[in-house]
């Protein structure tokens, strides 16, 4: 692999970490107290760094240095957690995506928008570095600088500098302070080489009438992860090692040493040569914790367990993280192969129809028909999990939308939360790549046209902060995301006056509510007077329209003046095959999607013809729609016709054909656009004779009865 290969799959994680970044970022303005988030926000951009400096990417890991700074000072409790740090990271963020989207470039040397940035950053936060740190920082460098010259073959396979967990005890000599050194200054030096956990051991501090002041009767255990070497570890220690006991054990030497199990808590503590194996031996067979026994035996002290116990987390966590390097059970794959591979499978369901359907019309085949049916089986399985890997939450796209909302808010000088409910709901990946442009469009048009400014939405009672809300549901076969926000709501007087004025609807013509409400989707279409950098185009609402009619969804809108305004996208589950129940009209055939059926029954014109459409099912009366009335569909009735019930909206309705033949794998194709519009069908697949069967829309063919009833 050359190192163009490498420098693409660095690009890829960094995308994904910046991603996760943005993410954090945004959840620690939230919640600024959080010392978690403020770890994890450090930690991605030290990842970056170091990785960007070992694919000889210097522009990116000295601009990512100069914010690692930063955020170690945050860290260490120097900075807070403001706004304006919160904003200045985000920005941070989509500076390192600009350079990772441009030509990657080996020079440090920065352009002056990035320096000019960086010094406008640490003087919002108040950043200052004191000389000590701009010393250590300078060997920190150095080190690094020493540690990458040593590792230049490693570089130029492209291998990443590997980060190592070490055990660090540190016990200075007794007269330390007489000589001049500071052990709490070399410690602290210690922890910011990388993520460190510090325990300080009294166990030999004497009562305080018998102390001495001068003498240092204190050690620490040191838990350090880092991407730097021993050597640059014990360099801190340079100056004292001469009268102190420094031992430095690397743990991944121990995961090596102990492939299995990780060790246990007495086995770690006998390896430090504090406890007599013979005794452990002993205490394993009580009832009790081994370490509540030995603390209660006074074999070792509760300082000692808790650093056992903290070496055993470290091995933990490093073997785990040693497997996901390792582990090769996961693989990065394109998402143009994924679609071609649904394709594939989507042909070899339609051969498997016609494989089918031509076997059954061959007599005394029986080895034939189980070949038949095992191919069958083998299909169903592929095409299962072919889609299982296609589907993926839309939580991910909802938390995406977090940043825009923070941002283009405070553009407009507004305060707007951003609540989200069902993310969990899974989608085809192929439609949630679709979803992101109309959802975008849809909150920056409540953002700008529907949240009022705080001043306008105290007077009118509401609170200060306007929210948007995003849910998502799946019914059947389709996903419902709800776009809602209680802001202005629609002006249907003003989209008139402005539709009429285009020429788009006659001054005479009588429009249903939401007709008007539709108006909004006609290209150029905007009730602004001013355009601005967020709206006044009318683009935004002419994309959603479209792209919606690209994936087989629909738009509706709820809206009540001055309190809210609720646009809801229904769209399909997948746009590649689905579990369907064919059916027989005529000599027509249709597909009703099985996510929906709930079960069939026969119906016997002579005996329950009703001027209602009105059948007993399971004791409850049941509405039902007969089908050849619907499509028109001539020709003679047969005595004995069957209603598969469905379920809609956790309502039950029949929908009357002359036959259900049975299940079906249905590959799902889109129709032209002539049948765009056709009401109570949704799209169309190929049977194995051939022969093409419409998919029905059952929720709209439900619609489309009531208001003919009506």
């Amino acid at each position: 692999m050359n190192n163009d290969q490498f420098i693409n799959t660095f690009k890829e994680e960094a995308h994904e970490l910046l991603s996760t970044l943005e993410a954090t970022l945004l959840e620690l303005e939230e919640n600024p107290l959080d010392r978690e988030l403020v770890s994890a926000v450090f930690r991605v951009v030290h990842t970056i760094k170091g990785s960007a400096a070992m694919f000889g990417l210097d522009n990116i890991s000295t601009f990512s240095h100069e914010v690692e700074s930063i955020l170690s000072a945050l860290r260490e409790g120097k900075v807070s957690v403001s706004k304006e740090l919160i904003g200045n990271t985000l920005t941070a963020r989509d500076m390192i995506l600009e350079m990772l989207d441009s030509d990657l470039s080996e020079d440090a040397t920065l352009d002056a928008k990035f320096v000019d940035f960086l010094e406008k950053f640490k003087t919002s936060v108040g950043f200052q570095s004191a000389a000590e740190e701009k010393k250590q920082e300078t060997k920190i460098t150095q080190n690094t600088g020493k540690t990458e010259q040593s590792n230049t073959s490693e570089k130029q396979k492209g291998g990443k500098k590997q980060q190592r967990t070490w055990h660090i005890n540190f016990k200075p000599g007794k007269d330390i302070f007489r000589r001049g050194s500071n052990p709490i200054a070399l410690v602290s030096e210690l922890k910011n080489m990388g993520e460190s956990i510090c325990f300080p051991v009294f166990d030999a501090v004497p009562s305080l009438s018998e102390l001495e002041p001068e003498d240092c009767l204190v050690f620490w255990e040191i838990f350090l992860t880092t991407t730097l070497s021993e050597n640059d570890i014990r360099d801190i220690f340079i100056f004292v090692e001469d009268f102190s006991e420094i031992q430095i054990t690397c743990l991944e030497k121990l995961i090596d040493e102990n492939t299995g199990a990780p060790k246990k808590l007495g086995e770690i503590l006998v390896s430090q040569g504090k406890l007599d194996p013979k005794l452990l031996e002993r205490l394993l067979h009580s009832q009790k914790r081994i370490g509540e026994l030995l603390v209660q035996e006074k074999l070792v002290s509760k300082t000692e367990v808790k650093v056992a116990l903290e070496e055993q987390k470290q091995i933990q966590k490093a073997q785990k993280n040693k497997s996901i390097v390792t582990d090769m059970s996961t693989i990065r794959v394109k998402s143009e192969k994924l679609d071609q591979l649904m394709s594939l499978v989507g042909e070899l369901v339609t051969a498997h129809a016609r494989i089918q359907q031509t076997s059954r019309q061959m007599q005394n085949n029986e080895e034939l028909l189980s070949i038949v049916e095992q191919f069958g089986r083998l299909t169903d399985e592929l095409r299962s999990n072919t889609m299982s890997i296609r589907m993926v939450p839309i939580g991910t796209t909802f938390s995406s939308f977090k940043r825009l909302v923070r941002d283009l808010s405070s553009e407009l000088g507004k305060s707007v939360d951003l609540e989200t409910e069902g993310g969990e709901t899974e989608l085809d990946k192929t439609v949630i790549e679709k979803l992101n442009d109309p959802l975008i469009h849809i909150i920056r048009n409540s953002l700008d046209h529907g949240i009022e400014s705080p001043d306008v939405r105290i007077a009118r009672g509401k609170p200060e902060a306007g929210t948007i809300r995003l849910s998502a549901s799946q019914t059947g076969a389709s996903v419902y995301i709800v776009i809602e926000d209680d802001g202005n709501g629609l002006n249907k007087a003003a989209i008139l006056k402005k539709a009429v004025s285009k020429g788009l609807v006659r001054t005479d013509e009588t429009l249903s509510e939401q007709e008007i409400f539709h108006l909004i989707f006609a290209p150029g279409f905007s009730t602004k007077e001013a355009v601005t950098s967020v709206s006044g185009r009318g683009v935004g609402m002419d994309v959603v329209n479209r792209q919606m009619e690209l994936i087989n969804g629909t738009v509706s809108i709820e809206s009540k003046e001055e309190q809210y305004t609720r646009i809801i996208l229904k769209i399909p589950l997948t746009l590649a095959i689905i579990d369907g129940l064919l059916v027989r009209i005529g000599i027509e055939y249709f597909v009703i999607p099985l996510s929906v059926v709930v079960g069939c029954l026969e119906f016997m014109r002579t005996s329950q013809l009703n001027d209602h459409n009105i059948v007993i099912f399971h004791d409850k009366q049941l509405p039902f729609i007969n089908m050849r009335e619907f499509f028109d569909i001539s020709g003679e009735r047969q005595a004995i016709e069957q209603i598969v019930v469905v379920n809609i909206k956790d309502r039950q309705v029949g929908i009357l054909v002359d036959q259900v033949i049975g299940g079906n794998q249905t590959v799902i194709k889109p129709l032209g656009k002539l049948y765009k519009k056709a009401d109570g069908v949704s799209s169309a697949t190929i049977l194995g004779d051939g022969s093409v069967a419409l998919i029905l829309d059952v929720e709209q063919i439900v619609e489309v009865a009531e208001k003919v009833e009506v």
